[in-house]
């Protein structure tokens, strides 16, 4: 990102905790520490007060609760603004961004709690225009992957860069490639045009013969999650009420953490995704709570403010 005139974050590399443990004292809070590795997306830690940086350090390089992620750290500067995740389709040559999505990342209502690998998403985002998109596929997507087109790795497949829109424009916090989850259960439910046809063009070096159709509306997506995540959780809890839930018009529901042992039960953290779809925002958001209503198990945990924020009063 540097290198290409991508903007992100002023940041610092460690890998040693000393060191990183005396420049967050140096650049006090708040401050943003992240893994340096696979950490099924609970790597980054927001934190308002040093002793929140403090004791996110320590989970991270001296306790490895991400394991080999933890040998390395980025200290990054905190930014303020509205969160969307971008997902670009590619083939090599040709991008197609999709429209905006937005996770809610932390654990627990109004952004409180440890961040998880998402909560809910909302599709589409409003307020991000077409001329938004066309920004930031002109000033990010095609500028990451000419850069990688010039080292020699062209890029196939999904980029998704999560962005911070600020009083200074658009900032990246990281990259992905693949679709993001809970944001794909989201965009499956407006897509129009067959997924398979998409990804076949990706493969074939053919994406700009394709017109991507979507259902117009909005979709909602809220994970219900097991008592105890983003950390340990227990399993095999016993779920009821899929088959009500999914009667509430509109309504589709996603297993992520499922497994079939005599009845359905819980074999994760996050463990349902309720999805809706609604002519407007606030219909979807109606129909996935309402669902929602109907499916129990033993120390379900889910945010209830899905979407809420992005409602104009």
């Amino acid at each position: 990102m540097r290198n290409c005139g991508v903007s992100t974050a002023p940041f610092r590399i460690f890998r040693k905790y000393d060191k990183a443990l005396d420049y967050i004292h140096k650049h006090g809070a708040p401050i943003v520490i992240k893994a340096s590795g696979l950490a099924l997306g609970k790597g980054a830690y927001p934190c308002k007060t040093l002793a929140e940086a403090e004791k996110a350090l320590a989970e991270i390089m001296l306790e490895h609760v991400h394991k080999k992620a933890g040998n390395e750290v980025l200290v990054e500067e905190f930014i303020n603004g509205v969160e969307i995740s971008i997902h670009a389709l590619c083939d090599g040559k040709t991008s197609i961004v999709l429209p905006a999505s937005q996770d809610h990342k932390s654990i627990f209502a109004g952004g409180k709690g440890r961040n998880t690998g998402g909560m809910g998403t909302i599709v589409p985002v409003p307020g991000v225009t077409a001329e938004t998109l066309k920004e930031v596929s002109e000033q990010i997507v095609r500028k990451i992957l000419q850069a990688l087109a010039e080292r020699g790795g062209p890029f196939t497949g999904c980029l998704y860069p999560g962005l911070m829109m600020t009083a200074a424009g658009f900032k990246v916090l990281e990259f992905n490639a693949r679709f993001g989850d809970p944001e794909t259960q989201s965009y499956m439910r407006l897509l129009k045009t067959d997924l398979l046809d998409i990804l076949d063009a990706c493969v074939e070096g053919k994406l700009s013969e394709l017109a991507i159709e979507w259902h117009p509306g909005f979709a909602v997506c809220v994970a219900l999650a097991s008592k105890g995540y983003p950390g340990e959780c227990k399993k095999e809890i016993p779920i009821f009420g899929i088959s009500e839930a999914e009667r509430v018009p509109g309504v589709i529901i996603f297993h992520a953490g499922t497994i079939f042992s005599d009845i359905l039960r819980t074999s994760g953290g996050r463990v349902l995704n309720v999805t809706a779809v609604g002519e407007t925002l606030q219909e979807a958001i109606n129909r996935v709570y309402e669902a929602i209503r109907y499916i129990k198990f033993k120390g379900m945990q889910y945010r209830k403010d899905i979407g809420v924020k992005a409602i104009k009063p």
